[in-house]
């Protein structure tokens, strides 16, 4: 067999698979773009370890890089299209959307006052700024909000969304800030962070704890296959959930080198003035779950004589759609991230089939503390010192 890329820590059957599926569908630089064959990445937890959006939410908050006045976040956080009275977690009796804005906003206010709106030369600093109750309350209380309205909501074209708290940043300060935030990310180890609320900070909602798991990282190894499919005449393209300025800056100009018009993310609306508003863009495809499919078919295909990508590359139930109803797809590539959900349904398929000559879904390990992929179809759990599948 040829190969065309270094194994590195693939598990040794889904790196053949890949230089299998290279050999059979390479092109010559002479080919014309509509004839070549392509591939469609998964952006989080799949071309990297980590994700640039929710890194993003984290940077913003350590660094209090906000430019919303209290009332602009108001309106953002609390929307009459979702249920705001739900609680988003079963579990505690005050978590719903509302009273969590309740607290947030709170808090927001007095770090307006006190560090956000000030001149920088009058600033306390951010250290100082991180000890105090408000900030500490505020830094649980948003996590929470952020991860549960993003597993609760689901975003819809022409709608506001509630987590998108980089409004008033123009497209290109996005991709400043992006670039900023993956310096910090990529440098970071691999631990779990909990953020809890002080008692004298209960407000509406109680106590609160969410957490955080650092540790960005581009892989060796999917570094290599990206520029193995691109120096075979294969077309790279990306698919994300993530905001689509944030994406292209992640895909296109840092480690992946994908032409910005191949990376497609989730798109908002702009203002007059070119500033992003927390709305999401009418008539665009809100990529994810079956959103994903779209794109790809209505975005993708249609330059490639409207075939089909030779492969799909994913970890989650944001891919699931896509790898169950492209029915051309040669290979699926499922980045194991131990998910219990339907996702576990694509894994068994893939062990059925390890080890024969066509199979068409392939799991790939890896170990989060070390936040290296390994050659193993099983995933070793961050704090864990036994593989799962």
């Amino acid at each position: 067999m040829t190969y065309y890329f270094q194994e590195h820590q693939w598990e040794p059957y889904v790196y053949n698979r890949l230089n299998q599926l290279i050999d059979q569908f390479k092109t010559s630089e002479s080919s014309s773009f509509q004839a070549k064959p392509y591939v469609v990445f998964d952006f989080d937890n799949t071309s990297i370890i980590g994700d640039v959006e929710d890194n993003l939410m984290i940077y913003m908050l350590d660094h209090l890089l906000y430019k919303m006045t209290p009332e602009e976040f108001e309106q953002i956080i609390i929307s009459d299209i979702f249920d705001m009275d739900t609680n988003l977690d079963e579990e505690l009796e005050h978590t719903s959307p509302r009273k969590l804005a309740i607290d947030i906003i709170q808090c927001y206010t007095w770090l307006w006052e006190h560090y956000i709106k000030k001149d920088k030369s009058e600033r306390p600093s951010i250290e100082a700024i991180k000890e105090t109750g408000q900030y500490k309350a505020f830094q649980a209380k948003l996590r929470f909000y952020y991860v549960n309205v993003n597993g609760k909501f689901t975003r819809q074209a022409g709608k506001p969304w509630l987590t998108y708290w980089f409004k008033g940043y123009t497209p290109e300060e996005l991709t400043s800030l992006t670039k900023d935030m993956l310096k910090e990310a990529t440098n970071k180890k691999a631990e779990k962070h909990i953020y809890s609320t002080p008692k004298e900070f209960l407000g509406k909602t109680g106590q609160i704890s969410s957490e955080f798991q650092s540790g960005l990282i581009y892989p060796e190894e999917l570094i290599a296959l990206y520029e193995a499919f691109q120096a075979n005449g294969i077309v790279t393209y990306v698919v994300s959930a993530s905001p689509v300025d944030v994406v292209r800056t992640a895909a296109s100009e840092y480690q992946f080198k994908v032409p910005k018009e191949q990376v497609i993310g989730m798109n908002y609306d702009l203002d007059a003035e070119g500033k992003i508003k927390a709305y999401m863009t009418a008539g665009a495809p809100i990529t994810k779950k079956n959103g994903k499919t779209e794109a790809i078919m209505n975005l993708i295909a249609p330059k490639h004589e409207n075939r089909q990508p030779i492969a799909l590359f994913g970890d989650s139930m944001g891919d699931y759609h896509m790898m169950t109803e492209l029915k051309d797809v040669s290979l699926n590539v499922i980045f194991n991230c131990l998910n219990q959900d339907k996702t576990k349904d694509l894994k068994q398929i893939a062990k059925k089939q390890y080890q024969s000559d066509d199979a068409n879904f392939v799991v790939q390990g890896r170990d989060e503390n070390a936040v290296r992929l390994i050659p193993n179809t099983k995933t070793l759990a961050l704090g864990q010192t036994e593989l799962e599948y």
